[in-house]
């Protein structure tokens, strides 16, 4: 039995041999001109699935670098603060020592008492720092909450929390980007230990200062006053009270302190009051149970006893205690900023770490979907010579008719 082949079967057949090349060339010259070999999945599906993985874990790096720019961004402004809030803190204190001098003249007390005024305000308005979205740096996670307002009654009341704002900036990997204004400005260690000294009890030629004054028992919250009297021989003794109830009277020893040991507790000694300075016979010194001090509250007390006359024992006790507590505000501050320059060192080498990544994956990326020009070029010159034949092949087919033979 013999096929016959139609005519119109053979002008389909190459028409569509004609039109795969036409399409082969097409493919070729789109792809030199992307750069790409892979257009669709349909091109190479393994490649693409790969292709995919890539450019999701690069649209992850980029939102990790955002964060770390935001990061970077905020961190700078808080260490810019502190430091500013140091340098405040170290003027008030050249301040206090200058006010400390016997041989000041009342104008001259003046004058440093209006720095101290200019001190404590530019100490308010660092404490109220806003970053360039508006919200306040020292406020915790309550950034739209004004963080220091000064009470009716001069106390300075702060209105934020005391959470840190985080930034993301690896998948488990997180870093603060602020410090709460309560730990900052309010949360200083107290220098003399767990308990803060009041001097409105001391002679008038009385030099007694408190070194350090310390509790063994965390749990004793109690308020207590040393009462110094002349003990006849020459020497001193000291009743002590607790919440305004006397706890007896003992010999000074100037080498021991004073020890209180609460029976309740233990043997050992729970209270431990370690003086400086020529005690006079009628001192008294309250200890207020504080493990932290309120730098506002230092400057408020600086700016208070700055009007004191230089001759009174009380004003010059405040005032040096005023000094060892700006001394710890110094040190606590340059704390802070430590924490901070820790936070951008982190930032710096997880941002190193991100363009490494980047720089890796997409060479990865770029050995799947990116052209090999030389290999194109000459997949092109063979798909234009096969292109060529066919058109060929077609022009000699469509000109075969029984006519011709006729």
């Amino acid at each position: 039995m013999i096929n016959r082949v139609s005519t119109f079967s053979q002008y389909q057949n190459l028409t569509s041999n004609l039109m795969r090349k036409q399409g082969a060339v097409n493919n070729t010259n789109e792809q030199l001109a992307t750069g790409k070999r892979i257009k669709t999945a349909g091109d190479d599906p393994i490649a693409s699935v790969s292709t995919q993985k890539y450019k999701q874990q690069l649209v992850q790096i980029e939102q990790f670098q955002k964060s770390i720019t935001l990061a970077n961004n905020r961190l700078g402004t808080l260490e810019t603060s502190l430091k500013n809030v140091e340098t405040h803190v170290d003027s008030a204190k050249q301040k206090v020592i200058g006010m400390i001098n016997g041989a000041m003249a009342g104008d001259d007390k003046t004058a440093f008492k209006n720095e101290l005024e200019s001190l404590y305000e530019g100490l308010l308005n660092l404490a109220n720092t806003q970053d360039e979205g508006g919200n306040y740096v020292f406020a915790g996670h309550l950034v739209r909450t004004q963080p220091f307002m000064e009470g009716s009654n001069g106390v300075m009341d702060y209105k934020g929390d005391s959470g840190h704002r985080e930034a993301r900036i690896d998948t488990s990997v997180h870093v603060k980007t602020s410090q709460p204004g309560d730990l900052v400005f309010q949360g200083i260690d107290n220098p003399f230990g767990d308990y803060r000294p009041d001097y409105a009890g001391l002679q008038p030629d009385s030099e007694l200062a408190l070194l350090s004054a310390k509790n063994a028992v965390s749990a004793d919250t109690s308020g207590y006053r040393v009462n110094f009297h002349d003990d006849g021989q020459g020497g001193l003794n000291y009743e002590l009270f607790r919440n305004g109830q006397s706890q007896g009277v003992n010999q000074y020893d100037p080498a021991k302190g004073i020890q209180f040991v609460d029976a309740t507790v233990g043997s050992e000694a729970d209270l431990d009051v370690q003086l400086d300075g020529d005690i006079k016979p009628g001192d008294s010194v309250s200890l207020d149970k504080t493990s932290t001090i309120d730098l506002f509250q230092t400057l408020n007390d600086a700016i208070k006893y700055s009007e004191y006359p230089t001759s009174s024992p009380e004003a010059r006790a405040s005032l040096q205690r005023s000094i060892e507590e700006l001394n710890a505000s110094y040190v606590h501050m340059n704390q802070r900023r430590a924490e901070v320059g820790t936070e951008m060192k982190t930032l710096d080498t997880y941002e190193s770490q991100h363009k490494d990544f980047e720089l890796s994956l997409n060479k990865a990326k770029g050995s799947l979907e990116d052209l090999d020009y030389s290999k194109a070029i000459i997949e092109l010159n063979e798909d234009m010579l096969a292109l060529q034949a066919s058109q060929a092949a077609f022009n000699q087919t469509k000109q075969l008719s029984l006519f011709n033979y006729l």
